[in-house]
């Protein structure tokens, strides 16, 4: 790999954890909120992360098992806000403390 490839892939992989993380972050900002503007803004986010994968898989010399790790990895933080957040609220619910409902400790 040359310096400017190696260059390039790290700044897109580094994209890509960036990407992840704020579609992330405003996805469950969004949800606790309640404000549609920042899942518009989670989606922007997600939106990055998907060009930024094709990105990666077009234009770096990675092998194919890298790059077919970037594409399962970019389709899998799709649903893991939505996954993470229907969890806490499976086990949370409306209970402030955390517990389980009607539960005292």
């Amino acid at each position: 790999m040359t310096p400017a490839a190696f260059l390039l892939t790290s700044v897109l992989l580094g994209l890509m954890v960036l990407a992840a993380g704020a579609y992330g972050a405003l996805y469950a900002a969004a949800r606790l909120t309640e404000k549609r503007h920042l899942l518009s803004l989670a989606a922007l986010a997600y939106g990055v992360l998907a060009v930024d994968a094709v990105g990666v898989v077009a234009a770096t010399p990675l092998g194919p098992a890298w790059k077919a790790l970037v594409v399962a990895s970019a389709l899998a933080y799709l649903g893991i806000p939505p996954l993470t957040w229907r969890y806490l609220k499976r086990t949370h619910g409306d209970d402030p403390h955390g517990g389980e409902r009607g539960a005292h400790a």
